[in-house]
This record gives C-alpha cells, structure tokens and sequence, in this order.
C-alpha cells in the first residue's frame, strides 16, 4: 500500500526517534524510502553570493548523515535513496513528494499546544497541509534531562488499533478507502466515530435527535460491513459533543494505536476560523496520525 515512503529529517532527537520507526512500516508494504534533509533559507542566506562554501558543507555533512542512515535501512531490506535540498522544509519536502511520487511522507510532530505550535510555525503540520499524499505525523513523549532530548518512542504494533472520525464527508470517505487496506498492515480492529456536534445539536428538538442517531447508527453500520469484507474487525461509535474533543478522548480510552482521518487541504487561516477538527486533532492528539488528502 505504502511502496514508496518519504523520510524528510533535520537530525534531530525527535527525527532520530521517527527514524527508528521506519522499519515497522515496513508491514504496511513499504519497499522503499527516499531520506531527505532540507538546508533551511535562514541557516545560510545568499547561497549564490557570499555563503557558497557554508551551504556546501552543509550539503556535504547532510550527505553524508544521510548516508549512515541509508546503510542502516538497507539492513532491513530496503532499497534507499538520498536526498539534500535547499529552502522552504514544508515546501521543499512537498515538491520531492510529488516529484519523487512517493505513497506516504512520514514525519516526526511534537505534541504540544495550539499556540506553541502557532509560534514555532511547525514544518510537520504545515506538510499535512500541503502534501498531496497521505502523512503519517508519529508523536512521542520528549523528555528533556540535565540539557539532553530523549524521546520515548512506541511504534510497535502502529496499525493493531486504528480510530477512524468521520463526517461522511467525501474527505472522509477518501481516509476511509486507506483504512480498507490496512489489514496486511496488521489491523487488528477499527473503530469508526461520528460525533454529532453538540453546537449545532443543541436547538434541535427530540424527535430530530432521534432521527440523527438513527440515520448515522446506520451509516455507521454500513461502514463496519464494508470493512467485513476486507477482514478486519469494526465497531461503530457514535458520540455527541465538539468534534475533535470527542476524537482525543476516544482514542485515549480505547487505546488507539493510529487516528486515520481525512483533510481537505485548506489554508492555516480557513483551518483556524473553521475550527477545523482536522486541524485540532493533528496537533493536540497524543497519538500517531495519518492524513489522507481528499
């Protein structure tokens, strides 16, 4: 399903650790990976001019980084290729996704607040944003002792549990055709959400409530048929309150190892008036996300 992944790392702790990850993927058909370091614009301005030596030897030490890590993933079989770049990350790795035609970019997201990650302008969500194929955003608990950065990474079994929301939307319908074929990644069980969304629930009268449970129980039940047939194991869930605050909830109560779910590719600035559930959930969620485009 996922042939051909798309590793963009900058060296890090928190991309070493995501690293380490790579061969479970392996489970979801990957066969190859294209490892990726982008030379941000602001480490080495005028390229062209006075800075040709540095971006030189950042290239050449990015190479050869790259390189140690090829080696160790051709350990596990695979067929690895290197790649340095200049510029924008999000941009960058987006455009080498698309170029390199990639089935999966996977990359590293720190869990942290809403407003820190404003601040910091997160490369990862800024990829989910932009990419063209599915991104599976891994998040890891840092620790950070006497001025060193550990992650502690729980990456075994990614696919055993997966939580799929869904608004039966075609975004939605788009996560939903990904979750289908994760069973030869080791599905073991799917649980298929709809919340109701309380705000736009709260003046409706008794009888129209009972109408909407009605009509997504079954819509639910369809979906859990559909993944019979595929051979996974599905149970429906149907809550009623804010949307991706149900979802965070859930997949902490049941233990999700991955949240599918779809996105529609918007702006950060539509992401933020909507109140996008999308968006909340692929930043506040504790656990792995994969981002389908519809």
């Amino acid at each position: 399903m996922f042939a051909r992944v798309l590793f963009p790392t900058d060296f890090s702790a928190y991309a070493n650790a995501v690293f380490a990850c790579l061969p479970e993927i392996k489970a979801a058909g990957m066969r190859e990976v294209v490892l990726l370091h982008v030379i941000r614009q602001s480490d080495a301005p005028l390229p062209d001019t006075l800075n040709r030596e540095s971006v030189d030897y950042m290239r050449w030490s990015a190479q050869e980084q790259l390189n140690i890590a090829r080696m160790a993933l051709e350990g596990h079989g695979l067929r690895v290729s290197v790649c340095v770049e200049y510029g924008s990350p999000p941009a960058q790795i987006a455009r080498v996704a698309d170029e390199e035609r990639v089935d999966l970019i996977v990359i590293g997201a720190q869990g942290a607040t809403v407003a820190q990650e404003l601040l910091i302008g997160s490369v990862s969500y800024e990829v989910a944003r932009r990419a063209t194929v599915p991104v599976l955003l891994l998040k890891f608990q840092v620790v950070r002792e006497l001025g060193h950065v550990r992650c502690n990474r729980v990456c075994e079994q990614m696919f055993a549990r997966v939580l799929h929301p869904t608004d039966f939307s075609e975004c939605a319908n788009a996560a939903f055709q990904v979750v289908k074929r994760l069973r030869a990644a080791g599905a073991q069980e799917v649980v298929l959400l709809h919340v109701q969304d309380e705000r736009a629930m709260k003046h409706r009268s008794a009888q129209q409530l009972a109408e909407f449970d009605r009509e997504d129980a079954e819509r639910l039940q369809r979906m859990c048929r559909a993944l019979l047939l595929y051979g996974l194991q599905a149970r429906p869930l149907l809550r009623r309150g804010v949307p991706f605050r149900e979802t965070i909830r859930v997949a902490d109560e049941i233990d999700a190892s991955l949240i599918v779910l779809g996105s529609r590719g918007r702006t950060m600035l539509q992401d933020l008036i909507a109140g996008s559930t999308f968006e909340n959930v692929m930043r506040l969620s504790r656990k792995p996300v994969l981002v389908v485009r519809g």
